[in-house]
């Protein structure tokens, strides 16, 4: 059990600074490659906040006009359950005289 250990430790740090030497060799090469992704994922901060306030203004439209679209919904469904709970109540005053009237 030892000696794994031991052997894993050792190609570990072979691993290890064949990288770190790799690395040290080419730093200019991978210095200039991410400079390069630097440049190419550069975005132009005024243009992000404009479509962000676009997008945020869309959005608040979409949603002010379905809140005014079930607002307006709304007043039409209550109407119309009143008067379905008017028609109820009215049956239900005929049907109590009807008991009073049987008693």
């Amino acid at each position: 059990m030892e000696r794994n250990n031991t052997i894993g430790l050792v190609l570990g740090a072979i691993l290890g600074g064949a990288a770190t030497y790799y690395a040290y060799k080419h730093k200019d090469d991978i210095i200039g490659k991410i400079n390069e992704l630097e440049e190419n994922l550069h975005f132009d901060h005024h243009e992000l906040i404009n479509d962000a306030k676009e997008k945020l203004d869309s959005l608040t439209h979409s949603v002010q006009s379905t809140i005014e679209r079930f607002k307006g919904h709304e007043e039409v469904n209550k109407a119309d359950e009143i008067a379905s709970m008017m028609e109820e109540l009215a049956a239900l005053r005929a049907e109590v005289k009807a008991l009073k009237a049987g008693n």
